[in-house]
């Protein structure tokens, strides 16, 4: 017993000192990029290239009904980052805007892209170190 105990603490040892990160750069990324080999990308957030529209119904008994996203790939995947949900009628309006919780990481050889209705992506880069 005391022998598989030295083991599992020894492998778990080894397991905080396997890796690290070093940072290595901010940048900011519109078109398809790839993760370099030996480094990681934190996400951090997005800026939106376009507004929340469609949240207000105007005029009476009128309906506003909008359903969009703003997108970003990743690995040719889309990705919401932000989804709008509304829709108005006589006298009322309701609506739903959910945005993704930031960070997200990729690893390398990873693609990553802004999509519909994201200007950029803020990226912050590390160094895997050994």
């Amino acid at each position: 017993m005391k022998q598989l105990l030295v083991v599992l603490f020894s492998c778990f040892v080894g397991l905080l000192q396997a890796q690290s990160l070093q940072f290595s750069q901010v940048k900011l990324v519109t078109n398809q990029e790839t993760v370099p080999a030996g480094k990681v990308w934190k996400l951090s957030g997005c800026a939106y290239s376009s507004n929340i529209s469609g949240m207000i119904s105007t005029g009476q008994g009128s309906g506003v009904s909008s359903n969009s996203d703003a997108l970003i790939q990743i690995n040719g995947q889309n990705r919401a980052v932000r989804s709008v949900r509304a829709a108005g009628g006589y006298n009322h309006a309701s609506g739903v805007v959910w945005e993704t919780h930031w960070p997200l990481w990729l690893p390398a050889g990873a693609t990553l892209s802004a999509g519909t209705g994201v200007g950029e992506i803020s990226v912050i880069e590390f160094t895997v170190v050994p």
